[in-house]
């Protein structure tokens, strides 16, 4: 916003007749056919159009409210402060923290037993996580297996129809090839993790967690029979 009262070198109490005095003395000095200078023309458009709104006493009352809400506005700004949004903790750091926590029980217990104990539970804990893994996997073999027992027969009632079914055979397969890499990386993570946390060689983390998953696989093909 233009600063009326700066272009006709006056305070916002001038009266009515300090502004045309100023204006008088600016236009003079700056109007075009008295000064050559090339930033002349620009100045006398700012002067007169500072006296057209100031020599007015219904503009001028618009221009100082307007006036007075900028520079309002500008002071809030300037005591007004940025809050400062905590960067978001990844997924595996809070798991990793939280490991960190229980593996002061590991540490803590005085007999080897609760020891194993604390490791096995820690164990079953992560492989918990996977749970959706195993079953996305297995869903998908189960269609994967449908689809191909079923295909001599598609093909036979037309090679459109078969050659779809192997598009559809090659996505799941895909589909459980990804999901096999996103828990295989995981899971390789977590033992990392499980080793540094608990103070333990890789290799025995390896060994307990990879033990306990085989566990569960074989309860799972239990349940599922």
């Amino acid at each position: 916003m233009k600063d009326y009262y700066a272009l006709l070198g006056i305070d916002a109490n001038a009266t009515k007749s300090d502004i045309k005095r100023n204006y008088r003395l600016l236009a003079t000095k700056f109007h075009p056919d008295k000064n050559s200078d090339a930033g002349a023309a620009s100045k006398f458009i700012a002067i007169t159009e500072a006296y057209d709104v100031l020599s007015n006493r219904k503009s001028r009352t618009q221009y100082d409210l307007k006036r007075w809400q900028t520079l309002k506005k500008r002071q809030e700004a300037e005591y007004s402060f940025t809050a400062v949004v905590p960067p978001s903790i990844r997924l595996r750091v809070r798991r990793n923290q939280a490991q960190q926590k229980r593996s002061i029980n590991y540490r803590k217990a005085k007999h080897k037993s609760g020891r194993i104990i604390r490791l096995l539970s820690e164990s079953f804990y992560m492989v918990g996580r996977y749970t959706f893994h195993i079953l996305g996997i297995s869903v998908l073999g189960v269609i994967l297996s449908s689809a191909i027992m079923q295909l001599p027969d598609i093909i036979k009632s037309g090679y459109a129809k078969g050659i779809l079914i192997c598009v559809v055979a090659l996505g799941l397969l895909y589909g459980i090839f990804k999901i096999a890499e996103h828990l295989y990386f995981e899971f390789k993570e977590d033992i990392k993790a499980f080793s540094d946390s608990y103070m333990l060689p890789v290799g025995k983390a390896a060994f307990v967690s990879l033990s306990v998953f085989a566990l569960v696989l074989v309860l799972y093909g239990v349940i599922l029979k």
